[in-house]
């Protein structure tokens, strides 16, 4: 059972849609088409199958319009018992807009603020093609403090984790610098930032620890070097004690030091959480870094805290234990936001969606003007290195006379890359149930063009809207 217009894996795994063709025009085989979904409105399914239609026909380049295939999307008959939502083709938008990224970020910002608030009971998420624009969308959401839901490399839960285990192995690679000392106090205290009181509180005394000029001074004390006394803080008893029982975690902590990276992370991470997700991701962390350790025996701390730090930084798909990790349900985040790739969007459904930067550079079709992620601005003829070289070593140890031409493994990899973003696409539209809006942006250097599928549907939108 699949459906190779959905086969969206293709240039980077071993997935490829052939294989179902194939397997489908097997003589033995009999195939059975199921046709009818009730996930979206008419016009919803209606734009979808123009997306088939245009690529088998209409498609520029010829050798793309095999690219989405038939069976078309048919509606659910009257009598079953997932039905189709009420159809509403205002609810479609597809903008021709030439955006900046920031103009659009914006006016996605400016478009949830207006919504959000009348449909506290619908889904609603943003998707794009890649991570960082995604996560510049998030960056957004915060500051005009929109509730969000990410599904990217690493999940917020799994980053935070991730980041407040690289704080501690920060601190003990570098145990002489006092901002990281602080840096270590407000991890250790990120439970308790909740109220403002106790947030200043933490403020405070992370300054005045970074303003420690000798962290020996209030780590090992002596009788004529304690920072804790000299600074008066006896005086406040609570903060006091506190900080005492700060000193004796991290004095431990340095004495782990000894232990190999996996045993080291398990001791931080006892001392340092109590929910068992978060226990359960140190353990996988923990695992992770001690195979590191066996490929890089030469490794010292400050290389297990860089590559902790690329987790904690969303650098690198890293899955935990959270529910956006291991089955995510939509329909429990009605009136937040979902932010998440297209990629990771495939088999879920949302009541609106948002599909951002469909651009020639993230969508390319293959025409003479479009860009290509794979292909380096500073190599020349925009030759496609990785393709070009895989084909080198074909033809070297290949067992017949194999003739290597410069240039057509780059083309070959172009046509790939547009088929499987047309496939993308398709996916990308058939999550919405009842609301479409569709952007794109000129790109960082203002010279991207609007998606050739972008036009075509919106040609055919417009065209619906006349009748």
């Amino acid at each position: 059972m699949g459906d190779p217009n959905q086969a969206i894996y293709e240039t980077f795994t071993t997935a490829n849609p052939k294989y179902l063709r194939n397997f489908l025009n097997e003589p033995e085989v009999t195939p059975r088409e199921l046709p009818n979904s009730g996930r979206s409105t008419k016009s919803i399914i209606n734009l979808a199958n123009y997306l088939i239609r245009w690529t088998q026909n209409s498609h520029p380049v010829e050798n793309l319009r095999n690219a989405l295939v038939p069976p078309y999307i048919e509606q659910t008959d009257p009598d079953d018992p997932q039905p189709n939502p009420t159809d509403n083709l205002s609810k479609i938008k597809i903008l021709l807009k030439k955006f900046t990224p920031g103009e659009e970020r914006e006016f996605i910002i400016n478009s949830l603020r207006k919504w959000l608030p009348q449909n506290q009971h619908s889904t609603v998420a943003v998707l794009m093609f890649k991570n960082d624009p995604a996560s510049e969308l998030v960056d957004e959401l915060k500051k005009n403090k929109i509730d969000y839901v990410e599904l990217l490399r690493s999940t917020k839960s799994t980053r935070d984790t991730a980041g407040a285990l690289a704080h501690v192995l920060g601190y003990l690679a570098y145990p002489a610098y006092p901002a990281q000392l602080a840096r270590l106090y407000e991890v250790w205290r990120r439970k308790d930032r909740d109220e403002e009181e106790i947030k200043n509180e933490i403020h405070r005394i992370a300054s005045l620890l970074k303003n420690c000029q000798y962290v020996e001074d209030f780590l090992w004390p002596r009788m004529s070097k304690n920072w804790l006394e000299d600074m008066g803080l006896r005086e406040e008893e609570e903060i006091y004690k506190e900080l005492i029982i700060f000193r004796d975690l991290v004095r431990s902590w340095q004495k782990a030091t000894l232990l190999p990276i996996d045993q080291l992370i398990l001791t931080i991470a006892q001392d340092l959480f109590a929910d068992s997700s978060e226990l359960a991701l140190s353990h996988k962390l923990s695992i992770l870094l001690g195979q590191a350790r066996k490929y890089h025996p030469e490794w010292r701390l400050p290389d297990f805290y860089r590559e902790l730090s690329t987790i904690a930084k969303n650098e690198r798909k890293f899955l935990g234990f959270s529910e956006e990790d291991i089955g995510f349900d939509p329909e429990k985040y009605k009136g937040k936001v979902i932010v998440s790739t297209m990629h990771k969007a495939k088999g879920l459904e949302w009541d609106r969606v948002y599909l951002m930067s469909v651009n020639n550079y993230d969508f390319p079709s293959a025409l003479p003007h479009d860009t290509f992620i794979s292909e380096k601005w500073f190599i020349r003829d925009n030759l496609n290195v990785t393709a070009e070289t895989l084909a080198q070593l074909r033809a070297l140890y290949s067992d017949s006379i194999t003739e290597y031409k410069e240039g057509e493994e780059t083309k070959k990899s172009r046509l790939a890359c547009a088929s499987e973003r047309l496939r993308l696409l398709y996916v990308g539209i058939t999550r919405a149930k009842k609301e479409l809006i569709i952007t794109w942006n000129s790109g960082p250097k203002f010279d991207q063009q609007a998606a050739a599928p972008l036009v075509a549907l919106n040609s055919f939108t417009a065209g619906q809207k006349n009748i």
